[in-house]
């Protein structure tokens, strides 16, 4: 075969090869498609946009592309949220349209779902087989217009959503994922959030797979990054002496007196003074969270309260609802004259009151929001303030401690959201301080008899006369007079001792009124001033991290810290020491015999009595009397003399 022929084969051959190519059918690279063999999967970060916002984090310049943003991520990592559920329902497929040389992707949605967005307004653009679609446009806008009233819509979304498969849980980087998932249109709506969580995010819908953001081609690992706004309820305890304590009955006094209610210890505190016997008003204030849909919803608002030894409950807790702190901190004698919004008594069904004893002795109240009362504070009462009222007794009795210790009363309020595994607890406290007199009675010769002496006390500021019971020396405060004549008096046991056991930090009148035989009794009383002690307490915060405990794990609030700002989980009590005075003179304040860490609880005091002056006794041999007669009989003798004299 020459040459010329051998090219002539081989240009015939190229053409034929050419020609073959050109009449084959031009296949679309496989990313410019959907694959429907495939499956897709979806990823979900959630962050708390609140505790970020506050550190200075902003992430308004990153746009969602459906990718992964490796810097969102490390952004956001101090903020991300454990314990989030979000519920995925495949609403319908995802078809083409093409009609009359019009070419759009369509979507179905089911009628119930076409209601609650508003989408039944609006024509469908095709219906198949009694499907009904939509376009993307169609969706997206009626979406947006139906969440204008947010909670609403919100509320119906979430119920739509109620029975739809769900993710798993976000775990501590904020993270969950379903693979696996059959290509088509989805909504999105997060279900469940721990407590932190006050905002959820907008349901949303997704298509599996999705086109890339530059608009070149399809993707089937989804990736969302929805943030959540948080926020926790606060928590304050506060104690006074109760006001009707203060007033003097019409038995002992003939008209209502009252004890200078305007005296601090008639006013809500961190801490009192009060005296054994003594009634006292707590209030447990706190702020409700904010609640914006059935998926906020709290499912637990629990008051656990403890009292010290030396107190005891009146059982009779009343709650109360109010705009604003300023109401809810308001010194009221009447909870149904305070300006509530609502009141709930312990028949209202909307809260339980159980009592019961610690093994230290405390005493411990538990007050819980029923299914009726949770239902209500969801609807009705999101960030009001909310009052526990109840009053408690000051036992008369060595249980109530005198002194800097005080006698601590403790408080928690645990409160979840509608993730049951997920719950976040506060902690505040008030302390109630106490008194009293340890005092030495002596006498000057060593010989008089203790018992027989006696004395009253007299609180100078608020005049009232100081009742006890007791004996042997040993005495317990328990209720107050308006006239001597009612109060107790106060005798020492044979050694001398005598101790008065809880009057509160006040200036008092102690005056002795009896001495024994022979000896002289005080000149005047004894004026006592008692300085209370005093404490600021700080109660535990819940830092809004959005990591959260699980339940059955001691908790306050969060696992973790936000940027090194370690989580305040202890209450804080920074206290003042008592002081006294006798005679305005320091005094020391003995430490509590009955709690040796009690430090300054018993003003310490010795009385002497001396022997009085002995006169003549009246008898015997008449020694003084002839003395004291010479004596007169010699002066009228000198007088009589001089008045002769004169007269010659």
């Amino acid at each position: 075969m020459n040459k010329k022929v051998k090219k002539k084969i081989m240009t015939l051959a190229l053409a034929a090869m050419l020609t073959a190519v050109s009449v084959m059918p031009a296949k679309a690279a496989s990313e410019d498609v959907i694959d429907t063999s495939k499956t897709a999967s979806l990823t979900i970060h959630k962050y708390d946009i609140t505790a970020a916002t506050q550190a200075g984090v902003n992430v308004d310049d990153q746009i969602s592309t459906g990718k992964q943003n490796s810097e969102v991520e490390k952004k956001l990592a101090d903020y991300a949220i454990k314990g989030v559920e979000f519920s995925y329902l495949r609403v319908g497929d995802v078809d083409t349209l093409s009609s009359g040389g019009n070419v759009k992707l369509i979507y179905e949605i089911p009628e119930a779902l076409q209601k609650i967005i508003g989408l039944d307004t609006q024509n469908p653009v095709h219906t198949k087989d009694t499907k009904e679609y939509f376009t993307s446009q169609q969706i997206n806008d009626s979406l947006k217009t139906a969440l204008e009233d947010n909670t609403a819509t919100k509320d119906k979304l979430e119920a739509y959503a109620a029975d739809a498969d769900k993710m798993a849980l976000t775990d501590a980087s904020g993270t969950t994922t379903k693979k696996d998932l059959a290509l088509g249109l989805y909504l999105i709506v997060e279900t469940k959030v721990p407590e932190d969580v006050v905002y959820t995010t907008n349901p949303w819908f997704v298509q599996l797979p999705m086109t890339d953001y530059e608009g070149e081609s399809w993707f089937y690992d989804v990736v969302c990054y929805p943030k959540n706004q948080t926020g926790v309820p606060t928590l304050d305890k506060k104690v006074r002496n109760n006001p009707d304590e203060a007033n003097i009955t019409t038995a002992e006094k003939g008209t209502v007196a009252d004890f200078t209610k305007t005296r601090p210890e008639y006013t809500y505190s961190d801490t009192v003074t009060a005296s054994e016997g003594e009634k006292l008003d707590y209030k447990l204030v706190t702020k409700l969270p904010r609640i914006t849909s059935s998926t906020t919803y709290l499912s637990k608002y629990t008051f656990i309260d403890e009292l010290s030894q030396g107190i005891t409950y009146g059982k009779d807790a009343v709650i109360a609802f109010y705009d604003s702190l300023d109401k809810a901190e308001s010194n009221v004698a009447n909870v149904a004259d305070s300006g509530a919004v609502a009141v709930w008594t312990k028949d209202s069904g909307k809260y339980t009151q159980d009592y019961s004893e610690n093994d230290n002795g405390s005493a411990k109240m538990t007050v819980a929001m029923t299914a009726d009362g949770l239902n209500e504070i969801n609807k009705n009462y999101s960030e009001k303030y909310m009052v526990v009222y109840y009053t408690a007794d000051v036992k008369s009795n060595n249980t109530v401690v005198t002194g800097d210790k005080g006698n601590p009363n403790d408080v928690s309020l645990e409160w979840r959201r509608t993730s049951q595994e997920y719950y976040d607890v506060l902690r505040d406290q008030s302390i109630v301080y106490t008194f009293g007199i340890d005092l030495q009675k002596k006498f000057s010769d060593n010989n008089g008899d203790a018992t027989k002496v006696k004395f009253v006390l007299q609180n100078q500021k608020d005049n009232y006369y100081v009742k006890a019971t007791g004996s042997n020396g040993v005495y317990y405060v328990n209720g107050k007079s308006a006239t001597e004549a009612g109060a107790t008096e106060f005798s020492p046991a044979a050694d001398g001792t005598l101790l008065i056991n809880g009057i509160e930090g006040d200036t008092y009148v102690m005056t002795e009124t009896h001495s024994d035989t022979g000896y002289s009794l005080l000149k005047e009383p004894m004026t006592i001033t008692i300085n209370s002690a005093k404490a600021d307490i700080t109660a535990t915060t819940a830092n809004i991290t959005g990591i959260q405990s699980k339940a059955g794990t001691e908790s306050t609030a969060n696992d973790s810290v936000v940027k090194g700002e370690a989580l305040q989980n202890k209450v804080v009590v920074q206290t003042t020491a008592a002081s006294a005075k006798v005679d305005g003179t320091n005094a020391t304040l003995n430490a509590d015999k009955t709690t040796t860490d009690s430090e300054h609880g018993l003003v310490d005091m010795e009385v002497l009595n001396s022997k009085g002056f002995t006169l003549p006794k009246t008898g015997g041999d008449g020694l003084y009397l002839i003395t004291i007669l010479g004596v007169v009989l010699a002066g009228a003798g000198i007088a009589w003399s001089r008045k002769k004299n004169v007269a010659k």
